[in-house]
């Protein structure tokens, strides 16, 4: 019993391919085949290890792949709360760690009471991220809770800092290192990127960070535990479960160049959130499902935390208490019933995803390789070049839906029959591009 395999016959590619051929029953190859013109991928829906793509990022040899987990694939359950009234903001914390979340994600866009928003909120035993646009918010936040808190991290934009503050910040840095400056990969998707691009962008501004954190005197470990990333689930299963392995190689594969001491360090933190590009306020439940697959696609990639945004955040009649409830019950039911926390990396050597994550990983490499050619992502000419090739993946994706191509239920098919009065609000723009919502576009 020892040699179970060699009992049995191995199909080569070949095989593989006449069988498949002999269940079409004479219909056209075609029907398990995709020619993605929007992410630019014609591939086979069926794959053998004859077949996967190993190019230059092999998937199977990388050990990054797999992400941060070692014994299970637990994620942190967290909530994005946007404060223009600290003690709503408050309120609706609370409430939330009582529901079952776990980490906090504060929106910061104006002069904060921090005691008011904080208060009863255990800090040193919960993850809170604060999304910040100023380098002096950063120190007011660290002046009042202390740099010893090390539950407490950031979002800052690397290119919203100037020349001084790139300064004050690393000295900060260099005292007590913690995730502070994001690759905001899911920003740009919203915006209508291809996964590759997203991961792209994500490699250039994180490349970019990591220079400058260097340049002024951190080490490679203690830049790189500085540097995170937020990526968008997208629609498409496989796509995005093979985007976020993507960005695992290839960080890991630039950070190598850096030659770490720390084994640690090629580690990527990731928080994946989902958006708002394909939900709808006419047709509200359809939402439900839409939000469960992204969730399921962001778990099964093994990122650190998954954040559910209800689908009426930036509507006028603002997020209700159920949609809130059921953005955070998702997770909680992917982990508590469905048990995805309990295996790491449970796609791992499926032959279709390992091709997918190769083209994509391949696909985000030159494109980041083209970046760094024109000088980085702060240079307007990297900026510009980004975003027209952004936008036209926008428009893109806009004609196939109004052309029919594509189709979205309760939005472009089977419209929901009760009208609902709720419409869109304008959301902020990114690099100068707007947030796209089909719903809102066609």
């Amino acid at each position: 019993m020892n040699n179970l395999f060699d009992e049995f016959s191995k199909p080569s590619y070949t095989d593989w391919v006449n069988k498949l051929n002999q269940d079409l029953k004479g219909q056209s190859e075609e029907l398990i085949q995709r020619k993605d013109e929007i992410e630019e991928l014609n591939f086979n829906t069926y794959q053998h290890q004859d077949s996967v793509n190993t190019g230059s990022n092999p998937a199977f040899s990388n050990s990054s792949i797999r992400g941060n987990f070692l014994k299970d694939n637990r994620w942190e359950n967290m909530i994005t709360i946007h404060v223009s009234n600290e003690g709503e903001a408050n309120k609706a914390a609370l409430k939330a760690l009582n529901m079952g979340v776990t980490s906090l994600r504060f929106v910061v866009q104006k002069d904060t009471n921090w005691n008011f928003l904080t208060e009863e909120i255990g800090l040193s035993y919960i993850e809170t991220t604060f999304v910040i646009s100023s380098i002096d918010t950063y120190f007011a936040i660290l002046d009042f809770f202390g740099t010893t808190c090390s539950s407490i991290y950031f979002e800052i934009e690397p290119t919203a800092l100037s020349d001084n503050d790139w300064s004050l910040l690393v000295a900060a840095l260099k005292e007590n290192p913690r995730y502070t400056l994001i690759a905001n990969g899911y920003a740009l998707q919203q915006c209508g990127a291809t996964t590759w691009q997203e991961v792209g962008y994500c490699l250039a501004v994180a490349h970019e960070s990591l220079s400058n954190l260097i340049s002024n005197g951190l080490s490679i470990d203690e830049a790189a535990a500085c540097i995170h990333f937020n990526i968008g689930a997208g629609a498409i299963y496989f796509y995005e479960i093979a985007k976020i392995r993507a960005l695992r190689i290839l960080w890991a594969r630039i950070l190598k160049e850096y030659q770490p001491v720390d084994s640690k360090t090629y580690y990527a933190r990731i928080t994946g959130l989902t958006g708002f590009m394909n939900k709808s306020l006419k047709d509200p439940y359809t939402n439900l499902l839409r939000q469960t697959t992204e969730a399921m696609s962001l778990l099964f990639s093994g990122v650190h935390a998954i954040c559910v945004q209800p689908y009426d955040t930036y509507s006028t009649n603002k997020a209700t208490t159920l949609s809130t409830r059921m953005a955070s019950n998702i997770p909680l039911i992917l982990q508590e019933e469905s048990y995805l926390d309990k295996v790491i990396d449970p796609l791992g050597g499926s032959y279709a995803v390992e091709y997918l994550t190769n083209e994509i990983a391949d696909k985000a490499w030159k494109l980041f390789q083209k970046i760094e050619q024109m000088g980085g992502i702060s240079t307007s000419e990297s900026v510009n070049y980004l975003t027209t090739a952004v936008e036209q993946k926008a428009t893109l994706r806009k004609e196939q839906l109004a052309n029919k191509k594509d189709s979205l239920i309760g939005i472009t098919i089977f419209p929901n029959p009760t009208e609902e009065k709720n419409t869109w609000t304008e959301m902020e723009n990114y690099l100068g591009m707007k947030q796209l919502i089909f719903e809102q576009s066609l």
